[in-house]
């Protein structure tokens, strides 16, 4: 009987060591399954702090395009004195109305993703200095002004004999000798001439601001825009005029401005791979003219060193885009895409 004894003791003792480390592992699992749950809500972690604007904030300088930068926001930048810029956006605004203008802008300003850069959110603009073409409607009015000064002061110089007091009874002026009551109309005559001389002669002088010599820096820029890539997607910018109804394409790297009208052109707007800063300087030239097109639509004329883009436009108008022959695919594409502004 004590050996039926010892023996199942001994069983006892061999099952307990054996299921002991069982019984070990599985108090561990339970614990670290309790130290896994968590204890803060991982969305209130995650949550991104709101970018903070600055409101009511103004700038003066002068609009340009984007261009190529690190910053891959704003359409536009405005230069600073110093060097310095600030990115540009609007929803309301079009832009590409004030590119080279002197401009003061109203808006919301706040760092962009890049670091070390601010974009503001323009949502007013006012021009600072008066664009060429109100200077040249100034200039009209007071030539306007001064004809007719003109005009009053030849009526005013019939000279009456000594003695012969001034009058506006219309009999004591009929009583004068003829060769005193009328105007000197040769003289008058010569003076118009001498005038129309002068004012042809100033339109000459305005022409030639910036004659298109073909100068180093001018044949650098040259050079630079042939070696771009114009296939569609790099064409990324438009210039467009509200006032004409007009849009050209832009290649993605390059500036543009527009002069306005000019002499003997209705609209005159230039291309180039850097900064504008004079008429002539661009070495892409897109025209409106006057006058039915000379040639097929879409005609394309090389020769002579020039290429040369002709596209038809609205009441008896036309389109004339005209470069260096190195830039002919640019022309191309240009003749081929001046569309109808849409606002």
């Amino acid at each position: 009987m004590s050996h039926i004894i010892q023996t199942f003791m001994t069983i006892t003792k061999f099952y307990a060591i054996a299921l002991l480390p069982f019984a070990l592992t599985a108090c561990t699992l339970v614990e670290l399954t309790q130290d896994v749950t968590p204890t803060e809500n991982q969305e209130d972690i995650l949550e991104e702090q709101p970018v903070r604007e600055t409101n009511n904030v103004s700038y003066a300088g002068t609009v340009q395009p984007a261009g190529i930068s690190i910053y891959q926001q704003g359409s536009h930048r405005l230069s600073l004195p110093g060097g310095k810029f600030i990115l540009l956006e609007a929803e309301n605004l079009d832009l590409n109305g004030y590119v080279g203008e002197a401009v003061t802008i109203f808006g919301s300003l706040r760092p962009t993703v890049e670091a070390g850069g601010m974009i503001m959110r323009v949502e007013r603009i006012e021009l600072t200095e008066p664009k060429e073409e109100d200077l040249a409607d100034e200039e009209v009015v007071v030539e306007e002004e001064e004809e007719e000064e003109k005009d009053v002061n030849e009526e005013e110089a019939i000279e009456l004999e000594p003695g012969d007091e001034e009058t506006s009874d219309p009999e004591v002026v009929s009583e004068l000798p003829d060769t005193e009551a009328e105007v000197p109309t040769e003289d008058l005559v010569d003076e118009e001439e001498e005038e129309e001389e002068e004012e042809e002669e100033e339109e000459d002088v305005v022409e030639q601001i910036a004659p298109e010599v073909a100068t180093e820096e001018f044949t650098q820029r040259v050079e630079v825009m042939s070696r771009q890539d114009y296939t569609p997607a790099n064409w990324t910018q438009k210039y467009c005029s509200s006032h004409i109804g007009f849009c050209n394409p832009v290649h993605r790297n390059w500036w543009f401005k527009s002069f306005g009208t000019t002499n003997n052109k209705l609209w005159h707007v230039e291309l180039s791979s850097a900064p504008i800063d004079a008429m002539g300087q661009g070495p892409i030239s897109v025209d409106l003219l006057a006058g039915d097109i000379p040639v097929a639509n879409g005609t394309i004329d090389d020769s002579n060193g020039t290429v040369v883009g002709y596209t038809e436009w609205t009441f008896g108008r036309h389109f004339v885009i005209s470069a260096d022959s190195s830039l002919k695919e640019a022309v191309q594409y240009i003749t081929s895409n001046i569309t109808e502004y849409v606002q």
